[in-house]
């Protein structure tokens, strides 16, 4: 009878060891899938702000050229060069004032 009982329950011990250890593999990539996803979001905002990056450092260099800032002067402030003659469209107001 003892004989018996280890027979019938060697099969079951197995049984419940395989089916742990299926439980334990799909719990496990389950969390790898989450885990890729979690890593893949971070890469691609990380490729996000490094093109953020090398645009804001682009508009940085271009910030600091001549040029930019002779056209700020000329838009902004109204400057002009030496030598240059601002002419003035007096259309505008003139289209402004009748409104």
């Amino acid at each position: 009878m003892k004989q018996r009982r280890k027979m019938k329950l060697k099969p079951a011990l197995l049984i419940l060891f395989v089916v742990y250890i299926l439980f334990t593999l799909v719990k496990q990539q389950m969390t790898l899938n989450v885990l890729d996803k979690k890593l893949n979001a971070a890469t691609t905002q990380v490729n996000a702000a490094e093109e953020e990056n090398k645009k804001l450092n682009n508009q940085i260099k271009y910030i600091k050229t001549d040029e930019f800032i002779e056209n700020e002067a000329r838009q902004k402030l109204g400057l002009i060069k030496k030598g240059e003659i601002m002419f003035i469209d007096t259309a505008k107001d003139t289209q402004n004032s009748s409104n």
